[in-house]
């Protein structure tokens, strides 16, 4: 671990180390922390399968019952306040129903909960549920007055025990002790997310420095490959301009050859003056070396006419 790091860790630590949640409730409340209020503290809306409190998706990740909200939302106003003073701001992802503080200076973010654990029991039936279910039982076989009571599967006992979360990977978890609560640990807590904040800017930086190597690597793979590509295909077209060279070659070699042979039977004709002139015409449209077009054969090709 750096020097820097470790001085920035024992500086955090030192500020905060006898802090207690009271000596930073006489600011007001952080804007996030007095919305998380507003909408963790509405009477209705909650669902009645748990007594936990919670939406991440349009405020502060914090999860308690009604008992221990007041204290989570002191706890995360201090903590909130603290991280302000150490270059964090905060923001809430809707989308991913996430709270993120992020590092001003390096960018990197952190997802945040704060959690109360809550103690699930298998739900026993009280005297006045079985009393409600032995009169639906025993009521007249056409008495429709009466619903089967229905009762829930669990109960949840609130445990006042708040547990702190931050980060993914590398990611730290803190919470409260049967010796000291949260409150009383701002400065280890303020340390440990230092920590995690370089942890994470660290490995964000060895991702990226893998992620541009790796797109190096690709680039000059594909370099390569279209460099042999394009390789590849001009030696092809300059066989085949060898080969239509020397298939010109041949072909005026012939000419020249029935010219010769015409000669020797007496003057040429006009049909053979004709097709030398072609024979050669053509040997010029085939030689690579030779700017000529054919008229025919460089045309293109013919439709055929659809029906009428």
């Amino acid at each position: 671990m750096r020097d820097a790091e470790l001085k920035s860790r024992a500086r955090a630590r030192s500020e905060v180390e006898a802090l207690h949640v009271d000596d930073v409730t006489s600011t007001p409340p952080h804007p996030l922390v007095r919305a998380a209020a507003a909408r963790l503290k509405k009477r209705d809306g909650w669902s009645a399968e748990t007594p936990v409190r919670s939406a991440p998706k349009e405020v502060l990740n914090i999860s308690a019952t009604p008992s221990s909200l007041d204290r989570a939302l002191t706890f995360t106003d201090s903590l909130l306040k603290m991280l302000m003073k150490h270059g964090f701001d905060f923001e809430i992802d809707d989308a991913r129903g996430a709270s993120l503080f992020r590092k001003i200076e390096t960018g990197t973010k952190l997802e945040f909960a704060l959690v109360e654990r809550v103690q699930r029991t298998r739900h026993v039936p009280t005297p006045a549920e079985e009393l409600a279910r032995k009169k639906y039982w025993e009521r007249p076989r056409f008495d429709r007055s009466l619903s089967l009571p229905i009762f829930p599967q669990f109960d949840y006992a609130p445990t006042g025990i708040l547990t702190l979360e931050i980060g993914r990977w590398p990611k730290r978890t803190w919470k409260d002790s049967p010796t000291k609560n949260l409150e009383l640990r701002l400065g280890e807590v303020m340390a440990g997310i230092l920590a995690v904040a370089s942890g994470t800017f660290e490995r964000e930086q060895e991702q990226a420095r893998r992620e541009e190597a790796r797109r190096q690597a690709e680039a000059h793979y594909d370099f390569l490959v279209k460099r042999r590509s394009q390789e590849a295909e001009r030696f092809k077209r300059l066989e085949s301009s060898a080969t239509d060279w020397e298939r010109a070659a041949k072909l005026r070699a012939f000419a020249d050859a029935v010219e010769n042979d015409a000669k020797l039977l007496g003057p040429l004709t006009v049909e053979q003056i004709e097709w030398l002139a072609w024979a050669r015409a053509k040997a010029d449209w085939l030689d690579p070396l030779v700017r000529v077009s054919d008229p025919i054969l460089d045309a293109p090709e013919p439709k055929r006419p659809g029906y009428f």
